[in-house]
């Protein structure tokens, strides 16, 4: 079995104006960290609506918690420490891989698009709530211009969403037609009603 490793993502609400710096701020905290033993690769990921809940979604692979909690300690690293406190909340937390989904043929070297759904929900009900996602994924999958959608597990029961999917679409034509299907909508509504969505269109705007 392929070692995944661990997954960390950090979702940001913010205003659209403070965007940039935190793009910027990003890629100068990265850039520090990204050499370090255990990290393997981070994306930062900007809405394509200013009206999208989230603003920006870090998403970062890791051998493990621990690597990063070393990386983290280096000089270098904290002494470029700026909070964003003021103007942005930030809820983070590491995840596991709980289901995937793949297109049956890879669609080039085209970034695409990418959906990301966070989800708020009582983490005791996360085992009630898989077979609804797949149910609605699996559906989604069969559509043009689907690629791949990861549904990750938070390791913590206490993280503010404890599910987080990624998926990745050619367009975002191709990702509304999907969604607007009348066979999708005739099936039970994602999510239930246990747990809170917040989904949105982003495309990568910095990674390494």
């Amino acid at each position: 079995m392929t070692d995944t490793g661990i997954t960390l993502i950090d979702t940001w609400e913010l205003p659209e104006e403070r965007i940039d710096e935190s793009v910027a701020r990003w890629r100068e905290r990265v850039g520090l960290i990204h050499t370090a033993p255990g990290f393997r690769d981070a994306r930062l990921h900007r809405r394509l609506r200013p009206d999208s809940r989230l603003g920006l979604v870090n998403v970062a692979h890791w051998d493990s918690a621990e690597a990063r909690d070393e990386a983290l300690a280096d000089p270098r690293f904290t002494a470029s420490a700026a909070t964003a406190a003021g103007y942005a909340t930030v809820h983070g937390g590491w995840y596991q891989v709980a289901a995937e989904l793949r297109a049956a043929e890879e669609s080039g070297e085209d970034p695409g698009i990418t959906f990301i759904n966070a989800f708020e929900l009582p983490a005791e009900r996360v085992d009630e709530f898989l077979p609804h996602w797949l149910d609605h994924a699996e559906q989604l999958s069969r559509a043009p211009g689907f690629r791949d959608d990861r549904l990750h597990r938070a390791v913590s029961p206490d993280t503010r969403f404890q599910l987080v999917g990624i998926a990745h679409w050619d367009s975002p034509e191709a990702w509304r037609a999907a969604h607007e299907d009348p066979r999708l909508r005739q099936r039970p509504p994602l999510p239930p009603g246990f747990a809170t969505a917040t989904p949105a269109l982003f495309r990568v705007v910095a990674g390494f």
